[in-house]
C-alpha cells in the first residue's frame, strides 16, 4: 500500500483511514500542508492514558470535518510510550466555532512536546496483561479491548477485581 492519499482532498491514505492512524512523519507532514489549520494544541488524558490531542482541519474537505489527533504520550493499558504513531478520530466540533492558531507557534510547541517525551520515554517490559490488551485493541479497538477485559475481570491473570458495591 503506497502513502498516496486516496481523493485529491483527503488527508488520509486507505491504510490509515481503516486503522484510525498514521505515522508520526505522515503526522508531521499532515500540519505541514497549507490547507490544514491546526485549533487546538493541549495535552490532556482520557481512559487510556495521558497525550498530546491536536484538533485540526482542511480547508479543501468539501464536508469541512473537524478532526482530533492523539499521540506523544504513555498508553497505560498498553504499558508503553506512543511516540511513533498518531490516533485520530471525527470530532463533533463545529468548523465555526474553531479559532484557528499560528501554525509556527503550534507546530512548535508539538516539536517541543515530542522532545519532551522522547526524553523521558524509556522501553517498559510490558506485564502480561498489558500484551493481551494490545493483541486485543490491534485485533478490535481500545475501547473493545478494555470492555472485553473488564468483563472478564482480568481473570485469566489472577487479578479479579472486586465489583463496585455502591
Amino acid at each position: 500500500m503506497t502513502e498516496r492519499e486516496t481523493r485529491p482532498f483527503s488527508l488520509f491514505t486507505e491504510h490509515e483511514r481503516l486503522n484510525s492512524t498514521m505515522t508520526h512523519k505522515r503526522f508531521m507532514a499532515l500540519i505541514e500542508r497549507a490547507d490544514v489549520d491546526i485549533h487546538e494544541v493541549k495535552v490532556d488524558s482520557n481512559t487510556f492514558g495521558e497525550y498530546l490531542f491536536i484538533t485540526l482541519s482542511c480547508r479543501t474537505d468539501p464536508t469541512q470535518t473537524i478532526y482530533t489527533f492523539w499521540g506523544m504520550g504513555y498508553h497505560d493499558y498498553r504499558e508503553r510510550w506512543i511516540t511513533d504513531s498518531w490516533g485520530w478520530y471525527e470530532s463533533s466540533r463545529k468548523h465555526q466555532s474553531l479559532a484557528v492558531l499560528n501554525k509556527r507557534r503550534a507546530t512548535q510547541h508539538i516539536r517541543d512536546h515530542e522532545a519532551q517525551i522522547r526524553a523521558s520515554a524509556t522501553p517498559e517490559e510490558q506485564s502480561e496483561q498489558a500484551k493481551l490488551y494490545e493483541l486485543l485493541a490491534d485485533l478490535t479497538d481500545e475501547d473493545g479491548a478494555l470492555t472485553e477485559l473488564e468483563d472478564l475481570g482480568w481473570m485469566f491473570f489472577g487479578d479479579d477485581v472486586p465489583e463496585d458495591t455502591d
